[in-house]
């Protein structure tokens, strides 16, 4: 078993509610990255016996990197499964060593105590109050990663960085904590921008929006008619805003595209949930390289931020150290001490 085995499941079957073409392409990309883990790197402390990782449902790939790192490990992995995503944890359990998918409802607490009383350690990816939920439940220590957002800071939308632009907006429709909610950028044409989305439309077709989504489009839609300008091409609504209008949340299929001078002001009120940002011609890596930048945002330099290049937003490599700031495996093995 393992991710040979998983890349052969086909990704269009499992209910992802993203089109066969975009479900597949996710799959890919998040193996890809999964298939760069260290599982040789040395830990200190002592493996824990096991972890029970609980998922969300925004990006349905996000626990295969840790249920293949930890699995393969030799950990036992109890995974949670999304809501309505079942048949997703029931592909890695089938094909990842050590892994179980348990599918409890979020409220079904005898089902959690049962998966949480023999653990060492828990994983959720959440909400805030789902994490502080689970966190005043457990007996064992609980690694939270809630809301974050993220930002791309480019010198132009011209186009090799429009299709990078294109790229991490699409991956599953934007919904991603690591996608843009805003892309801030000098002054300039639009077309090149529109070019790549309506190409991306192609390889990573749009999946069905939740009414509230569709909602919240049409009101985006409104307000950059009255202080900005709003354009259409294929699923996309790209909407150019003053910087005052910034919120965190991306909305899917949507490109919120603010002034580069507009950067600071608008992200410094949220920057405890910056956890991505986007630039051209740069390295993987974290804030402490970019000094500048973090003195321009506010931030400290231990601030948790990821820094990659445009395009690369939704596609993290499974053998960084940190996630949100936390080595997630060194932090586990300190807890199966």
């Amino acid at each position: 078993m393992g991710l040979d085995d998983l890349a052969a499941v086909d990704a269009a079957t499992l209910g992802t509610g993203l089109p066969p073409a975009h479900a597949r392409a996710a799959w890919a990309t998040a193996i890809d990255g999964a298939r760069r883990v260290d599982l040789g790197r040395t830990l200190p402390g002592t493996p824990p016996r096991t972890v029970v990782i609980v998922a969300s449902a925004n990006v349905f790939t996000a626990p295969i990197e840790w249920a293949w790192a930890l699995g393969g490990r030799g950990v036992r992995v109890i995974l949670k499964s999304a809501r309505g995503l079942a048949a997703v944890g029931e592909a890695l359990a089938r094909t990842l060593p050590h892994v179980e998918a348990h599918d409890w409802r979020g409220g079904d607490l005898d089902a959690e105590a049962a998966a949480l009383a023999g653990c060492d350690a828990v994983m959720v990816f959440g909400t805030t109050e789902t994490i502080a939920a689970i966190r005043a439940r457990s007996p064992a220590p609980v690694l939270g990663f809630g809301p974050r957002f993220g930002v791309a800071v480019l010198p132009d939308l011209e186009a090799p960085v429009a299709a990078g632009i294109a790229e991490d907006h699409a991956l599953y429709d934007g919904r991603g904590c690591m996608s843009p909610a805003g892309v801030f950028v000098p002054p300039g044409p639009m077309g090149p921008l529109l070019d790549a989305l309506e190409t991306c439309d192609v390889r990573l077709p749009a999946g069905s929006f939740e009414p509230a989504d569709a909602q919240a489009r049409r009101t985006l839609a409104t307000l950059a008619s009255a202080v900005g300008r709003a354009h259409t091409v294929g699923s996309w609504l790209v909407v150019e805003l003053p910087g005052a209008h910034f919120r965190p949340r991306g909305l899917p299929r949507t490109v919120c595209v603010y002034p580069r001078a507009a950067l600071a002001p608008a992200v410094r009120p949220f920057a405890d949930e910056l956890g991505t940002v986007a630039l051209v011609g740069v390295e993987e890596g974290d804030v402490r390289r970019h000094p500048a930048l973090a003195a321009e945002l506010g931030l400290d330099l231990d601030h948790p931020a990821r820094v990659c290049a445009v395009g690369r937003a939704q596609h993290p490599p499974g053998d960084r150290a940190l996630h949100d700031g936390a080595d997630v495996l060194a932090a586990l093995w300190a807890a199966g001490a």
